[in-house]
């Protein structure tokens, strides 16, 4: 059955979902389960033998000398990533945990995508799509479109709540590592992406599990010098963090002391001075557009189900004078695949495939401009000399069946995926 594949390589974590070609017309899209999971860490490993791991396999050993994580920051950058005792370059590696995820469909779906979109972070320029074309189809994934993450999310938003050509979108993506904010205005082709910007630093997800475990472990007199205790609280405090997203009591089981109540109040008190950064970022933004011309502000990522997270991204748009709703999706941890998977249904179909922003290179309109520097955008003259550095070619990732490598812990009675 041909099927449209998505994936979103974010910062901290990766996803994936499809849309199936079944009785002469294509299905919504879906969320894939990538090695028994919705999503997995954005991290792969090498093994002494060359193969290229990920998802679980990942999550249960203990190799960081053959671990890598945070591969969207390194594509494009002429440093390499040493791994073990071998080099490689960063789109090299990123492409491999996109096949790994390729792998992965199609293996479970029975045959490869008819055609993949896989999505990057807004403040890409062109040569570090180009470098990442040129490392994807090395790793067997060709004609592989390569889009900003919040057109896909645009996308999404835009099927159940159509927008009109010269209308625009703001898009918030409340991810692991960093808030991120992008203007998107319809054309009739599809979104163009007319401004973004980022926090400099982590500000997101992953510092509001940090503060929850802190406070968690505050009111525990054995954790407070415990490391192993306090590792051991980041799940159970992940998954609270969840829960109090529809409930207003969430229990942490721990270890050697039972369970744990924190209430949404409590959690709201530790995440508010984040949320609130993201959502005057947003705002800022917006408010750059026209008058009128936003007509959605889109929150996605796993931490836009905190209803705090609306609460204040409302309040920071009217401050800014920004007159539109907010919406989060039904699963905002998802929107970004599901768009491109969209994306990809869309290229299969036949209708014109998106547009690849100019303003993701460089800001003609007025308001189209960035808050993040693009070094692809600076002229800084010639580097100057440095040693040679040799880079070993990554061989790339086992591609479909034929040739698919087995770790020790398939061979262990893994499910061998």
């Amino acid at each position: 059955m041909p099927y449209a594949l998505g994936i979103d390589l974010g910062h901290t974590r990766t996803s994936a979902s499809v849309c199936r070609y079944s009785g002469g017309a294509w299905t919504d899209p879906e969320v894939a389960s990538l090695d028994g999971a919705e999503s997995v860490e954005s991290a792969l490993q090498l093994s002494p033998d060359g193969a290229v791991l990920a998802g679980q396999a990942v999550a249960g050993t203990r190799a960081p000398e053959r671990t890598v994580c945070g591969l969207p920051h390194r594509v494009g950058d002429p440093v390499p990533i040493v791994v073990g005792t071998q080099a490689y370059p960063g789109e090299v590696l990123t492409a491999a945990l996109a096949g790994w995820v390729a792998d992965q469909l199609a293996y479970s779906l029975g045959e490869p995508a008819s055609q993949i979109v896989l999505t990057h972070p807004p403040g890409w320029g062109s040569h570090r799509r180009r470098v990442l074309h040129e490392a994807l189809a090395a790793a067997g994934l060709h004609g592989t479109l390569v889009l900003p993450a919040p057109i896909a999310a645009a996308e999404h938003h835009a099927v159940g709540e159509p927008v009109e050509a010269g209308n625009a979108v703001a898009v918030s993506r409340l991810g692991g590592e960093y808030a991120e904010s992008a203007v998107l205005r319809r054309s009739q082709p599809g979104f163009e992406l007319v401004a973004h910007t980022a926090c400099p630093d982590p500000n997101a997800g992953t510092l509001i599990d940090d503060l929850l475990i802190e406070h968690v472990a505050d009111g525990l007199d054995a954790a407070k010098d415990d490391r192993r205790l306090r590792a051991l609280l980041r799940g159970g405090c992940v998954r609270a963090k969840e829960l109090l997203s529809e409930q207003t009591e969430a229990t942490i089981p721990i270890p050697d002391v039972g369970l744990v109540t924190i209430t949404r109040r409590e959690l709201d008190d530790l995440a508010q001075p984040v949320l609130r950064a993201a959502a005057d970022q947003l705002a800022r933004l917006a408010a750059r557009a026209p008058a009128d011309e936003v007509v959605a502000a889109v929150l996605t990522g796993g931490t836009a189900r905190m209803p705090l997270a609306t609460t204040l991204a409302e309040n920071a748009l009217r401050r800014h004078g920004v007159d539109c709703p907010v919406r989060v999706g039904a699963d905002p941890a998802s929107a970004v695949s599901a768009g491109a998977a969209l994306i990809a249904r869309r290229c299969l179909s036949g209708e014109p495939e998106p547009m690849v922003p100019v303003a993701a290179d460089r800001a003609p309109a007025q308001h189209a401009r960035s808050d993040e520097y693009d070094l692809d955008e600076i002229d800084i003259g010639p580097p100057p000399p440095r040693p040679p550095v040799v880079i070993t070619p990554l061989e790339p990732p086992p591609r479909r069946f034929a040739g698919l490598r087995r770790s020790p812990r398939d061979d262990e009675g893994g499910d061998g995926r």
